[in-house]
């Protein structure tokens, strides 16, 4: 699902930021699907309303979008503005 791209973080700004720097980077492409959040949660080893924190985060950023049961994936055209700029917590 994630190729050769791994998703990282303890805590939920840290799992946005590591999805947003692998979208900036490539390594995540528009159009790709995320893991679940229980999948994910389990993989990080952190409680799935972290990994759903995150998730919100991206979406809110305009990085992600969801579709209910269909999963989450990078939108094709992932929000520009510089990571610098937004403070998220």
């Amino acid at each position: 699902m994630l190729g050769e791209y791994p998703i990282s973080g303890r805590r939920a700004a840290e799992i946005s930021a590591s999805v947003e720097e692998a979208v900036a980077s490539g390594g995540l492409e528009p159009g790709q699907l995320l893991p679940p959040m229980r999948e994910l949660a389990a993989r990080l080893g952190v409680n799935p309303n972290t990994v759903a924190a995150a998730y919100r985060t991206l979406r809110e950023r305009g990085v992600i979008e969801t579709d209910g049961r269909r999963g989450s994936r990078v939108r094709a055209r992932p929000a520009t503005t510089g990571r610098e700029y937004i403070r998220v917590e």
